[in-house]
């Protein structure tokens, strides 16, 4: 038993070391944040999935573990965002002398942190009904939107590790998939707001 964990700690170090780069150059580019915070991001989204592994959280995934790993990574890095943005001087710090006079745009600032949650919500709502939707799509439509989507694979590739005859043919499945999801999105829609 001790060397099957050992094992699986080696495995899952191995795993978070060759996903740096990648994680790195992702979040580098999507948001605007240091690389000493992107370090430290990192080792807590390492740190979560380990939690999450061991803790027995990761049984039945959607995707594969580089793409929940990223998705990790991703939400750390919001909620890091999301603590600096909460950090609001409302007085202008060159009017030490006034403290009664509020900065107009600091004001705006905090209006928006207001209706921040109101915007995460529908968020959060959007995404549940699109992992609804997934879920219920048949493994072919989940492999080709999982290759393409989330893993960033050619058509070449994803044909390949799924036994598609050619790149052609998972373009036409894709076509037919993203068909499937457009109906049932809207089925959906219809039903929740209809």
């Amino acid at each position: 038993m001790v060397k099957e964990i050992s094992l699986q700690n080696i495995e899952l170090n191995r795993f978070i070391s060759d996903e740096e780069n990648k994680v790195f150059a992702y979040l580098r580019k999507t948001f605007s944040v240091s690389d000493d915070d992107l370090s430290d991001i990192y080792q807590e989204s390492s740190v979560a999935l380990f939690m999450n592994i061991r803790d027995g959280k990761l049984t039945n995934l959607t995707s594969s573990l580089s793409t929940y790993f990223l998705r990790v990574c991703i939400n750390q890095t919001l909620k890091f965002l999301g603590k600096q943005k909460k950090v609001v001087p409302l007085f202008d710090d060159n009017r030490l002398t006034n403290k009664d006079s509020f900065r107009p745009d600091k004001i705006d600032e905090l209006y928006q942190l207001c209706t921040e949650d109101e915007e995460a919500e529908k968020i959060s709502r959007s995404e549940k009904i699109v992992l609804t939707i997934l879920e219920s799509m048949p493994d072919t439509c989940k492999n080709v939107f999982q290759g393409y989507y989330w893993d960033n694979l050619t058509t070449t590739t994803i044909a390949d590790m799924f036994g598609f005859a050619n790149a052609n043919s998972v373009k036409t499945q894709k076509y037919k998939c993203m068909q499937k999801f457009r109906n049932k999105y809207n089925e959906l829609m219809n039903r929740i707001y209809g």
